[in-house]
Formats: structure tokens, C-alpha cells, sequence
């Protein structure tokens, strides 16, 4: 073979090893730019602010501030109320949540001693332990109440004498949940 025709097939070879191995060779290219964007992201909070204890005594019918409830003793006909101002905010295009109440769990209620939660939220009354948070950008208000009711008895009933009613800490949790 002459150095012609070996130097021929030696290009060859490359030129082959070279479109082989780097993939395809594109003559031709384009490219376009994509605007970019910027997206913002919403938020779920709440925040509650100091509660205020009050005592409606038997027979009265208005409510009265307890002024230290570590020192209030309370007797059967009173009911004891624990009134907690809070807001929401929850903005999201597609948010939806609820908010549950966990109040310290009363421990050793005395025989006759119940208790129950209610409040307001956006103008509206609720009872038990949830409801559904508004979707809204600026805070919305609302007031939990937690109440302990004890019935005047019978004559003779000793039962909750010199106890302690422990409330441990109150937690108001908010959550999304599954949009509707």
C-alpha cells in the first residue's frame, strides 16, 4: 500500500473515532431563552396572647375577674372560665387548614367538676377542640374558652376537698390539610 492511501485511511480512522465517539456532531444549533420567574410562598400562623381566668359564683349572673388564680379556691357552684384572645393568618392560593385546641389536660377533676371547650373565631361561635382556619392574608381573631363547671351537689358530698385542679399548658396548633 503507498503512504497515499495509508495516509488516506488513517484520516479516515480518526474522522470515524471522532464523530463515534463524541455522540452525534449537529451542524446545526439554536438555542431561546426562557423568561425566569419569581414565585412567593404563603403562610400559616398563630399566635395567642395572655388569657384572663374568670368566676361566675352560684346564683350570680355575670362573670367576675379572678385577679391570681393560684390563690382562687374554688367551691361547687362556681364556674371558672379561661378566656384566650388568638389569631390566625393563612395565605396560599390553594391553602386550606384547620386548628385544634389541646388544653392541658386537667388532671384529678373532683367528683362533679367538668369541663368543656368553646370560643369564637371569625365572628362565629364553635365548641370542642377544632374548626376550620380562614384563608385570609391580615390576621383573623377569634378567643378560646375553657371552662370548668362545678355543680352545687347534695348536702354531706366531700368530695374535692383541699385538691389541686392541674391545667398544664394549653397548645392551639394550625395545619394544613388536603385542599377541597
Amino acid at each position: 500500500m503507498n503512504k497515499t492511501t495509508k495516509g488516506t485511511i488513517a484520516i479516515a480512522a480518526a474522522a470515524a473515532l471522532l464523530l463515534g465517539g463524541a455522540g452525534s456532531l449537529a451542524y446545526w444549533q439554536e438555542s431561546a431563552n426562557v423568561a425566569s420567574a419569581n414565585i412567593a410562598t404563603g403562610q400559616l400562623h398563630v399566635t395567642t396572647q395572655t388569657g384572663a381566668w374568670a368566676v361566675k359564683k352560684q346564683g350570680a349572673s355575670t362573670f367576675a375577674p379572678i385577679a391570681n388564680i393560684a390563690t382562687f379556691k374554688m367551691v361547687p357552684g362556681d364556674v371558672v372560665t379561661y378566656t384566650v384572645p388568638f389569631t390566625t393568618t393563612a395565605e396560599g392560593d390553594n391553602l386550606a387548614a384547620n386548628a385544634t385546641v389541646a388544653w392541658g389536660a386537667a388532671s384529678s377533676l373532683p367528683t362533679g367538676v367538668t369541663s368543656a371547650t368553646s370560643g369564637t373565631y371569625n365572628g362565629t361561635a364553635f365548641t370542642g377542640t377544632s374548626f376550620a382556619v380562614v384563608k385570609q392574608a391580615t390576621p383573623v381573631s377569634g378567643q378560646l374558652v375553657f371552662t370548668l363547671t362545678w355543680d352545687f351537689g347534695t348536702t354531706g358530698n366531700t368530695n374535692g376537698m383541699s385538691q389541686t385542679i392541674n391545667l398544664a399548658a394549653t397548645t392551639v396548633t394550625v395545619a394544613q390539610v388536603v385542599a377541597p
